[in-house]
């Protein structure tokens, strides 16, 4: 991993202002019109406008295209529409990566607001860090402030979570502590998936998983930990995004959680060694997170979330292994 030291994030800006980059952002999207378009529109609105962006839409119909094709055009963005696509998050970015040359690369979900500044924050800290960073996430614009003993908790059983100034640390289980806001630019092991962006270069050593499926719960934090073995990652509070969380196209609870469950598992067994102390972590996490969902679900009213997560530790106990949700009962 790349140790070396890297420039005070409290140098001033060193890029002058340019009214648009070289930059790639990058769709992948399911079966969301309406989110989509308010994604795109405040792309189109941004202060430094992106060079291109690629849509890799695997919805049964392109309800909104029309409508993107003309802001680009407006505002003079290259666009480049995949429809229809295959689908599943990472097949759907690794299509949208082979089609563009933008560099930076942005990858963000289908139901992001990007602040008008976003970008361009974004682009300064690139040219204000060396060549050893490798990626840059923006903050939320809405933070997330849990409850001092749900963060006390989520720390015992290392079963990560979001909250401000967290240590953006890997778990031995392989949960990510994820800094939901930080006075000044920390460090991360990982990223979250609804804004991430990474220089072109990280992509000729690394892409997205294909063998997740769907959605793909944590390919993000997949992708992006082994980025963090070779460079460097931040996020800064310079830049914000809003992420909604839409909820269409969701599944039930209880084959959502076995689903992210199946997930998990896989992914420590890429990742982690495979020794006493992390599998101890794993299963430690695990116990605590079962908890965890059984007061959500009372509070709730939703069993699935504990039925999921015992089911699912059940199931990968016996070596199930992943679970396509679209074609599992």
């Amino acid at each position: 991993m790349v140790r070396a030291s890297l420039a005070d994030a409290s140098l001033p800006a060193v890029v002058a202002h340019v009214d648009a980059a070289r930059s790639s952002f990058l769709i992948a999207t399911r079966n969301r019109p309406g989110e989509l378009l308010t994604t795109v529109e405040s792309l189109v609105s941004q202060t430094v406008a992106p060079g291109e962006i690629c849509i890799v839409d695997s919805s049964e119909r392109a309800a909104v295209r029309a409508d993107i094709e003309e802001l680009c055009s407006g505002a003079g963005i290259s666009l480049d529409y995949v429809h229809p696509a295959p689908r599943g998050l990472p097949r759907q970015r690794n299509v949208a990566l082979d089609r563009t040359t933008g560099d930076p690369v942005f990858l963000i979900d289908d139901d992001v607001y990007l602040e008008p500044d976003c970008h361009e924050r974004i682009i300064e800290e690139y040219a204000r860090w060396g060549n050893d960073l490798g990626g840059v996430r923006a903050a939320p614009v809405t933070a997330a402030r849990p409850p001092i003993a749900s963060v006390m908790w989520r720390r015992l059983f290392g079963i990560g979570g979001w909250w401000p100034e967290a240590s953006g640390r890997v778990r031995g289980g392989f949960w990510l502590e994820g800094t939901s806001e930080s006075a000044g630019v920390k460090k991360q092991e990982a990223f979250v998936g609804y804004f991430m962006s990474f220089r072109r270069s990280v992509f000729e050593r690394e892409r997205f998983d294909e063998a997740l499926s769907g959605y793909a719960s944590q390919e993000d934090i997949d992708f992006s930990y082994r980025v963090s073995r070779n460079w460097v990652l931040v996020q800064t509070p310079r830049a914000r995004c809003e992420h909604f969380k839409t909820s269409t196209g969701r599944m039930p609870s209880i084959k959502l959680e076995r689903m992210k469950l199946a997930n998990h598992f896989y992914l420590f067994r890429k990742n982690m060694p495979q020794d006493r102390r992390h599998k101890a972590a794993l299963w430690w996490g695990l116990l605590g997170l079962f908890a965890h969902n059984v007061v959500k679900a009372v509070f709730r009213r939703d069993p699935g979330l504990a039925a999921g997560i015992a089911i699912g530790a059940w199931e990968q106990a016996r070596g199930r292994g992943l679970i396509d949700p679209a074609t599992t009962s």
